[in-house]
């Protein structure tokens, strides 16, 4: 394949140029390494939406419904697997002291402002119940923007029957039927964000400190913030979880 495409027709996508070539030059080799490399088996492939594991096996019967299922299942537990991602990264914000968590980030090569989404999704304990399921969205966009549903949208989400893993965010929201104040999306243009100190917080403060934002909200009201889900439980468990800790260190040092 050449490492240069010169004077492209035009209309012609350099990519497909690229995955032209590819395929003129791999073709009379691929099956014979596929099956040297991953064992082939002559079972029925099924899609199962529960599934967890990645079908790693070459297809021997090679029919469209083979292919099809089990692309499917590999997809899905892919997309499966970035959210249990998202799940232990929140898991260890909670658990790990903050110089701790950076510490993991910089490992995992994530920077803090890289993984806000991420940490959302795994916060909401209400997409658990449709991971286990097999009902999560397969779109990361769409698991984001369930974290953003209240209670009473988010079950109406859960009791319909109709939606699946490969449903829209559109059909989604139908059916949540969430509330929108406004025709005009709202063009917001984030300037910071908010965090705590995990070794002072508490919930009194934290409740005192939610007031006085909401009384900065009516006062500014070109500014929106946006309260984490349930957020106020989570720092009640967090709390909760930190105390217990240090009351052990000590009872250990004593």
């Amino acid at each position: 394949m050449s490492n240069v495409i010169e004077k492209l027709p035009a209309g012609e996508n350099i990519a497909e140029v690229i995955a032209d070539e590819l395929y003129d030059k791999n073709k009379p080799y691929h099956s014979k390494e596929l099956t040297k490399q991953f064992q082939r088996t002559a079972e029925k492939k099924v899609f199962d939406k529960l599934s967890i594991k990645l079908s790693t096996s070459g297809i021997e019967d090679k029919t469209i419904e083979n292919y099809y299922n089990q692309i499917k299942n590999n997809r899905y537990v892919a997309k499966k697997g970035m959210y249990l991602v998202c799940r232990d990264l929140f898991d260890a914000k909670i658990n790990l002291q903050t110089t701790e968590y950076n510490r993991l980030l910089e490992k995992l090569g994530y920077s803090q402002t890289s993984v806000y989404k991420q940490e959302a999704i795994g916060s909401d304990f209400r997409l658990f119940k449709m991971f286990n399921q097999g009902r999560l969205p397969e779109s990361w966009t769409t698991q984001y923007a369930l974290t953003q549903f209240d209670d009473e949208e988010f079950k109406r989400v859960i009791d319909d029957k109709n939606i699946t893993h490969q449903s829209t965010l559109a059909e989604i929201k139908k059916v949540a039927k969430v509330s929108s104040p406004t025709s005009e999306k709202l063009e917001l243009l984030g300037i910071g964000s908010v965090k705590v100190n995990k070794d002072e917080v508490n919930v009194a403060e934290v409740n005192k400190f939610e007031k006085s934002l909401k009384k900065f909200m009516n006062d500014y009201k070109f500014v929106t913030i946006e309260f984490a889900n349930d957020f106020k439980n989570k720092i009640k468990d967090f709390v909760e979880k930190r105390d217990s800790k240090d009351r052990t260190s000590n009872e250990i040092a004593a």
